[in-house]
């Protein structure tokens, strides 16, 4: 994990090139493009609201759970139509619609007594609650309080597609260990994760046409051949796709083919294009059209699981199965 952190803490300092880091000094990774020190401090503590307009209710929730993991402070969350007629003397912290800010640029304002987060969308106003985030774990817990320096920031990324890949055919994680990856890359505002799920050494996903790829194709890894079958099942597939979803992460299969088809061939050889004595079975076999309905079967199956749209094939490397 800490090469995993090492990685992801090189990409947040290059993802934007535009600001000059030495201005303000400012804590954020990556560095806004545009950010202010205030002479002030907000105390963070369980008397503090979220306030939300009506479009921001998930992202408010989102606020709450990520504050509570990271400082273990409990907050309250109220749409704004229920303030309106209250006089809350507690610290607010407000999300709030602004209509300059592109789809994921965000404003952060902060006072001693307010915190306003302005964004255009959803994938906005999650850059900025995870701007403050960052912000709030910068400072160490006061009896029952957080000091945090306040700042005004605004920002959006400089590329659009920010991502992180994580090879699973070789060594298996778990759901667990998905989701954390999950919540670091929100925590640096990078939105595609790029999974591999499919090649030679394992197959990682539930295929319900074909239940062998997984039950077969999923036995053993990178360095041990016969460890028990691991994969996910279609529905951990969707548990983990709304869970990158809530932080604005698209999520990227990768199904390998033609090549690197050995985990498969294992389970379904009728398929197989064959191999090399060092690669077995390392290919689908081109030139049997039940090979094609097989490999739709698959992707369509796959497709309905991820809402991205995208799924990486690979296309790479078959040449080692090419034995003549």
């Amino acid at each position: 994990m800490n090469k995993i952190l090492l990685i992801l803490f090189f990409i947040g300092n290059i993802l934007n090139t535009t600001t000059i880091h030495g201005q303000n000094n400012c804590p954020l990774i990556p560095c806004p493009q545009s950010s202010n020190r205030i002479n002030e401090t907000f105390q963070l503590s369980n008397r503090c609201v979220i306030v939300y307009t009506e479009e921001f209710e998930p992202q408010a929730y989102l606020l709450q759970k990520e504050l509570l993991r990271y400082t273990s402070i409990a907050v309250s969350v109220l749409p704004d139509k229920e303030t309106q007629n209250s006089n809350i003397i507690c610290n607010i912290i407000e999300l709030k619609k602004g209509y300059k800010f592109n789809t994921e640029g965000y404003s952060l304002k902060m006072r001693a007594k307010s915190i306003t987060i302005t964004a255009g969308q959803p994938s906005g106003m999650i850059n900025g609650i995870m701007s403050l985030i960052q912000l709030t774990r910068l400072s160490m817990q006061q009896d029952t309080f957080i000091p945090v320096e306040c700042w005004e920031i605004e920002d959006s990324p400089l590329y659009a597609w920010r991502g992180f890949m994580l090879d699973e055919a070789r060594h298996f994680w778990g759901i667990r260990k998905v989701k954390q990856i999950l919540d670091w890359m929100a925590f640096y505002k990078l939105n595609r994760f790029h999974w591999h799920l499919t090649d030679s050494q394992g197959w990682r996903i539930e295929i319900k046409k074909y239940p062998k790829l997984a039950l077969i194709g999923g036995i053993g890894n990178y360095g041990e051949e016969y460890t028990s079958a691991q994969f996910y099942t279609q529905e951990e597939i969707k548990e983990i796709v709304s869970y990158a979803r809530e932080r604005n992460i698209h999520i990227i299969p990768e199904i390998d083919m033609p090549g690197h088809a050995s985990a498969a061939s294992k389970a379904y050889p009728e398929f197989s294009g064959g191999g090399s004595p060092k690669y077995p079975g390392y290919t689908f076999n081109p030139g049997k059209d039940s090979v094609y309905t097989y490999l739709t079967d698959i992707l369509k199956e796959v497709d309905a699981l991820f809402p991205s749209q995208v799924i990486h094939l690979g296309g790479d490397e078959v040449h080692y199965g090419n034995h003549r």
